[in-house]
């Protein structure tokens, strides 16, 4: 059966594009290494204005760019609701829906996916959000949209319920899983990697459990903050790094700095208003990292 990826691409600011071109840049990369495993992606473009095709050389060889379809959609959207307005327009048998900051790292993981619904009709990490009490379920109480996947048809014959979040009740995905059960859908519940290898080592293990998936979450994080201090607000920026957890945010930028050689240099002021020496940052904490996630 024909395999399809589908991402959505929304940016948090109208400006600051060469701030989020690595993480796009990334994400093609890694697909081209495992181009094998599916036969298309779909990429859906919210506010990243992605060129019309042919993308640009240096996302991806063109021998690549054939298993690619750009999307443009209403920025209005929720993602949820982009995946719905274009499960038509989908060619292929079998989707699996990913963030854009959903990380693939190890080969077979794509093809496995897929291969799981043969047996199952979901494939999905599981979350607890909310109160919906669901029974069927082991690690909580709805899919995740960060990996999901099911069959078109399958699919189509929710495609007009509510996809979305209604807390307190249910997040994304819950009341769509909740009306699955209820059809008695077979479900293989993937296994969700949440550890952290933190700049301050805490609430971290020897290594992350290795499943060759990771959710970044808020992935874009990095190039918001970036964008923000160039274009946008200064105290926006001076703000978030003051309040927001920094653990949380450097995580995400030893993440962003992984992508490429352009987020490495576009990172530099963050860490330097971070007062985070490159002693620190290159020498002890990246290394630490990318051992701790089987990166390197």
């Amino acid at each position: 059966m024909s395999r399809a990826i589908v991402v959505c691409w929304h940016k948090y600011t109208p400006f600051g594009s060469e701030f989020y071109e690595p993480i796009l840049s990334f994400f093609l990369q890694q697909m081209e290494k495992y181009k094998d495993e599916y036969d298309h992606i779909y990429i859906l473009d919210s506010t990243w204005n992605i060129p019309n095709k042919p993308l640009p050389d240096t996302f991806f060889r063109k021998e690549f760019d054939g298993k690619i379809t750009l999307i443009k959609v209403d920025p209005n959207l929720r993602y949820y609701e982009a995946y719905q307005q274009v499960l038509p327009e989908i060619k292929e048998d079998l989707i699996l829906f990913l963030d854009n900051d959903s990380v693939i790292y190890q080969e077979g993981v794509i093809k496995s996916i897929f291969n799981k619904l043969s047996e199952f009709d979901v494939v999905s990490i599981i979350d607890q959000i909310g109160f919906y009490p669901v029974k069927e379920l082991k690690n909580g109480n709805k899919f995740c949209p960060y990996l999901f996947a099911a069959s078109k048809d399958l699919l189509m014959k929710y495609k007009d319920i509510y996809w979305g979040s209604d807390m307190p009740e249910h997040e994304t995905l819950g009341f769509l899983t909740k009306r699955m059960l209820e059809d008695d859908v077979l479900v293989y519940e993937f296994p969700e990697d949440k550890s952290n290898c933190l700049f301050d080592g805490t609430q971290e293990g020897e290594k992350s459990k290795r499943t060759g998936f990771y959710h970044i979450r808020a992935g874009s994080t990095p190039a918001y903050l970036l964008a923000t201090k160039k274009y946008g607000e200064r105290l926006t920026y001076d703000d978030y790094l003051k309040n927001q957890p920094r653990s949380e945010y450097l995580r995400q930028a030893a993440w962003y700095w992984c992508m490429s050689d352009q987020a490495k240099i576009n990172l530099i002021p963050l860490l330097d208003d971070c007062e985070i020496t490159q002693a620190q940052w290159i020498v002890d904490y990246i290394p630490r990292f990318k051992k701790y996630h089987g990166l390197d």
